[in-house]
């Protein structure tokens, strides 16, 4: 990651800052950290970085990856927490010496709000997530061609479950085929859990690969997505192991023709809600209106779910280098279900379509 997009990203969080009133903002998420100084800590570990509104950065890391912090943080001075010290107290201590009165962070555990509350007792502490939130959900033009990288991996893995895909198979089996192909083709990893869930379970959103094995006429649902430079794509194909029923075509059809519509609303300056209403609405008028159950669409960065949302209670507004998910889906339960599933980019006029797996078509 490039110096000069972590330091353009930091100076927009300040004027968040100045705008509270705040003397600065602490960061514990560890995608927050790796997005204002371009170190990425695969392990997850404890990591606190402390933005000031003015001044020097201070990040904060344990042994275990501070040799790799000071090689790759910018923008900040990176410090080593020893072990058997916390690295929360070392944070607040460094507050309590800055002569800050309020100060911003992402996120924490209410035992570590606690701790802080009692090392900085005079400190006024304030969680105000939507700031980095806010800037992560329009992508820079660096980070829209990482999300593309991902994106052209969550292709290749979605090709290759349609491929591998058949009767006898095991749902995790089809899986690790997915998972192999995109990590051979240089995926860091996967965006999240693959799920392949065929047959009546491909009524659930979010069925779990399985030891089910998968049998001749059942719909199989595959929801996957690859990791790119900290970067995640999400994409979902819907199949049918054999010749489909004209129930099955009907319902695969609805759903196609419903992600199509929401598409062509896509564009910058339209609210989430509007969008998902459309596609709704559509489904609706199918006959198929109570079987929707989640939203249209979310969006898509260094979380698979980052903002904006597309859903009939979203209070977002699209805008011009926003990356989100067109995702409608009909479930029947003790049926099955179809959920086809694309990233978008939103310009200023229309989107752009980000994956292109082919989606079989159901003769």
């Amino acid at each position: 990651m490039k110096r000069e997009s972590v330091f353009a990203r930091v100076e927009e969080l300040r004027k968040q800052i100045t705008r509270a009133k705040l003397d600065g903002y602490i960061v514990f998420d560890p995608k927050n950290v790796y997005y204002f100084t371009g170190f990425k800590d695969i392990s997850n570990a404890t990591l606190g970085l402390i933005i000031p509104a003015e001044g020097e950065l201070d990040l904060w890391t344990y042994p275990l990856s501070y040799t790799l912090a000071k090689e790759e943080a910018k923008n900040c001075v990176v410090n080593n927490v020893e072990s058997g010290e916390k690295l929360y107290q070392k944070v607040a201590e460094k507050i309590g010496g800055m002569g800050f009165t309020a100060i911003g962070f992402d996120k924490m555990s209410a035992d570590e709000y606690l701790m802080l509350s009692k090392t900085i007792p005079k400190v006024k502490l304030n969680q105000k997530s939507d700031f980095v939130l806010g800037l992560r959900g329009v992508k820079s033009r660096e980070e829209i061609n990482l999300i593309k990288e991902a994106a052209k991996l969550a292709d290749i893995g979605a090709e290759c479950g349609i491929e591998v895909v058949k009767s006898g198979m095991r749902e995790y089996e089809v899986a690790a085929e997915i998972e192999y192909e995109m990590r051979r083709n240089g995926s860091e990893g996967v965006a999240f859990e693959t799920l392949v869930a065929s047959g009546p379970r491909s009524a659930l959103p979010h069925g779990i690969s399985t030891s089910r094995i998968i049998k001749k006429g059942e719909l199989v649902v595959m929801d996957l997505g690859a990791t790119y430079q900290g970067y995640r794509s999400d994409i979902t194909r819907t199949l049918i192991v054999g010749q489909p029923s004209d129930k099955q075509k009907k319902i695969f059809e609805i759903v196609l023709k419903a992600q199509e519509i929401a598409f062509q609303k896509i564009r910058s300056g339209i609210s989430g809600r509007d969008v998902d209403a459309v596609c709704r609405e559509f489904i609706k008028k199918s006959g198929y209106g109570d079987n929707f159950i989640h939203g249209l669409g979310h969006g898509v960065g260094l979380d698979v779910h980052d903002p904006p949302r597309l859903s009939p209670s979203s209070k977002d507004v699209l805008f011009a280098g926003n990356v989100v998910t067109d995702e409608p889906g009909i479930y029947i339960e003790g049926y099955g279900g179809v959920r086809i599933e694309d990233m978008v980019l939103v310009k200023e006029e229309g989107a752009q379509m980000l994956t292109k797996a082919k989606k079989p078509v159901l003769a």
